[in-house]
Formats: structure tokens, sequence, C-alpha cells
């Protein structure tokens, strides 16, 4: 596996100020491009994105304004303050509520928002706003503050601006990557077990390694107004029958001789996300389904070889459905082949057929090509990918676990 080391050693190196400043600048651009006085972001990985605090627990609003022409201002509630202090690469942070002696711009946060956008000259301007995250009751309410000429929503840019990942992000990711590594041999280990215990024992050995090796990084993801995730190493294993249901918790159905068991195992280091799945044989498949793993190993290969800037998703989509139509198996050919990857489970885009989408340098994304059988189960494997200048890096490689997967 990756020497984790050397790129700690990087991590420690970066600037990380430096590397969300850089991505402000760039949101700037595409909000001017965009005729885009201003933002206004809500969704966790959003303001994350934007100010690197993830508070996990998202019970009081955290709100980032971004003017397209200006600084940013990161507004957390008073219980936040210490944290978001030590995490925020925004040096502006306001205050709303009380907590303390801490003290805050408005109690209200929707009033602390109108403070902020009067000072940015934002009022009455053209606003952004997150239509895929936003309710009614919000949208409602920043209408009425804002006052907007316009408003357009944000919701595919931020998703096309949080896709392509820098250096630093893409080093977090190959942290992730590690311990999903961690847990896939674990779990292949356990995987004549049950479904219960080959998680349990993948799980266990991630927190282990990040308790290790990577403690003093953060393995949260993002949390809403019900609940957090201050621990997001997960894995969980689906045998035979079970494994085309997707999701689904693990239970302890004991894989059969002939069937496939399916870990899926994610893991996050400061909020990047990497996944890694395969399709474990117990003892022997059959010759139809050998014939079909073989299918999905080769579909995997034309696809990642497909890979490099300027490429489509469409055509590294039919590079793989080719190997599929080469050997009769076409008409088994899913509807897509992976999905992004990096501050969710699942980001955009999807690795649709006839996609448009145009890869670019620093895209991480899932290859995963499946064949889905109700009633007997799914051969995939999945890796987590990232668009290099020629071609890609798979981020989750482990060369012991690249092909066939026996047990």
């Amino acid at each position: 596996m990756m020497d984790i080391n050397v790129i700690k050693a990087e991590i420690e190196k970066t600037d990380r100020k430096q590397a969300y400043q850089s991505k402000i600048k760039r949101m700037q651009k595409i909000m001017i491009e965009n005729g885009l006085d201003g933002i206004i972001c809500f969704k966790p990985q959003n303001t994350f994105a934007l100010s690197g605090f993830n508070p996990v627990l998202y019970s009081h609003p955290v709100v980032v304004v971004l003017p397209a022409d200006g600084e940013p201002v990161l507004l957390v509630h008073c219980l936040r303050a210490d944290h978001s202090s030590k995490e925020s690469t925004i040096e502006d942070i306001r205050l709303f509520g009380a907590w303390a002696t801490y003290k805050a711009i408005a109690f209200d946060p929707y009033d602390a928002i109108k403070i902020i956008l009067e000072e940015k000259k934002l009022i009455g301007k053209t606003i952004g706003y997150e239509g895929d995250f936003l309710p009614v009751f919000q949208f409602n309410k920043l209408q009425e503050i804002a006052k907007p000429a316009k408003v357009i929503d944000i919701s595919i840019m931020m998703k096309q601006f949080t896709t392509v990942k820098n250096d630093y992000e893409i080093n977090l990711l190959r942290l992730s990557s590690y311990l999903t590594n961690v847990g896939m041999r674990e779990a292949i280990k356990n995987a004549r077990k049950s479904e219960a215990e080959c998680s349990m024992a993948a799980e266990v050995a991630m927190r282990e390694a990040w308790i290790k090796d990577l403690g003093d990084f953060e393995v949260s993801s993002f949390g809403n107004t019900e609940g957090g995730i201050p621990t997001a190493l997960w894995c969980y294993a689906l045998s035979g029958f079970r494994v085309p249901y997707g999701a689904e918790c693990p239970n302890t159905r004991i894989p059969q001789v002939g069937e496939i068991s399916l870990p899926i195992v994610w893991a996050a280091i400061d909020g990047y996300h990497a996944e890694k799945e395969r399709s474990i044989i117990i003892g022997k498949l059959d010759d139809e389904h050998s014939r079909y793993y073989d299918a999905m190993l080769k579909a995997r290969k034309a696809a990642m070889e497909k890979v490099r800037p300027g490429v489509t998703i469409g055509e590294v989509y039919d590079a793989a459905i080719d190997e599929f139509i080469k050997v009769g198996l076409g008409k088994m050919a899913p509807g897509r082949i992976g999905h992004g990857m990096g501050l969710s489970l699942h980001d955009y885009p999807s690795m649709d057929r006839n996609s448009k989408v145009v890869l670019e340098k620093g895209m991480v994304f899932t290859i995963e090509p499946s064949m889905n059988f109700a009633g007997w189960g799914s051969i995939r494997h999945s890796d987590t990918v990232v668009v290099t200048n020629t071609g890609l890096e798979i981020l989750t490689k482990d060369d012991k676990l690249d092909d066939y997967v026996v047990m």
C-alpha cells in the first residue's frame, strides 16, 4: 500500500489557508462569469469547501457569504466560536446567538446575515442560492432580507466547483484511500463469516489504523440538524442475492460457496471521502458467472485506460460497455459505471451513458462497471480515481486486490 508518511509530509508542508484562499478566488471567478454579485451558502459540503470548517453537528446554521469582489464571511453560532477559529481558513468569522461571554452581531442568524449583506453591499443585487438544499422557509427568508434583483440557483455550479480538487485535497483523499485499503484487506480475511462480522472487522481495522497512523486527522463526515457523523469509517458487506440491494445493513447471513460477497468500504479524512469495493468469490463461481466476472474486469480496465483530460464521461462509459458488448452481454450493461467522490459518498458527476461532462485534471470519481442479477447477486469492483495530466491515478490502488479475489 501507499507510503502514508510521504503523503503526511506533503500535507504538513502545505499552507492550508492558502489552499482554501485559492479555492475562494476560483469560485469568485466562476461567480463573475455567471453574473453573480454574491452567494449565500448553508449546505454543509459547500460551507466546508469554502471555509474548511466542519462543526460535525449543524443544529445551528453555518453560513458562508461570499461576494464576487471582496472577502468572504463565515457566520456561526457563538457555541462554535472556538472551534471555527481553530479550523476555518476564512478569517472574518461573525457570531450569532448567545453563549457564555461571546459577542454576537445578532441573536437571530437571519438578522446577522442581513447585517453582513448590508456591509458587503449585496442588498438588491444578484444572489446565488442552493436550490438543491434550502427548504422553502429559508429561501423565502433570504428573499426577504436580501431583496435580490435576481436569484440564481448555484446547485450545479457548486457541484462542478467541488468536483475539481487541488493537490492538498487529493493528498487527503490519498489518506482516506489508505484507510479503505486497510478495511478491505480485513474484510476479505473475514469474507466467509457473516456479513455483520465481515463489516465489523473492516471498521475495527480502519479505526485502529486511524489511531495508529492518522490520529491527528479528523475522520468526520457532514451532519445535519438532527445528528452528526464524528467517525466516518464504514463498511457494509452484503452477500449473494442481497448484493443487488445496493445499500442495506449487513446481517448474520453467511455467504455460500458459489456466491459473491461484496464489502463496500468508505473512509473520510478531514471531510474527503474515498470508496473501495471488491467482489469476493466464495469458493468458486460456475462457468457462466466466471464469464461475467471476466467481462467486469475487462470493462473496468477499458474505462480506466480511456480516462484523461478532455475526454467526456460518455466516452469513458462507452469504452467500458464495449467490453460487455464484445462478449454478448450488452443488454446487461448498467446505466452508469461510477460516480463522483469527495465531500460526499456519491458526488457529482454521475458516470452516465451519453454524459457530455468533460474530464478535467483534479476530478475525482469511482470507476465501477457492474453486472447485476436479481435473485443471485452482483459483480463489481470500485476504486476511487483522480484525473491527472495524462490519465488517472488509482487512489485506492492495492496490488493484491486489483483482479480476482477468491476466498
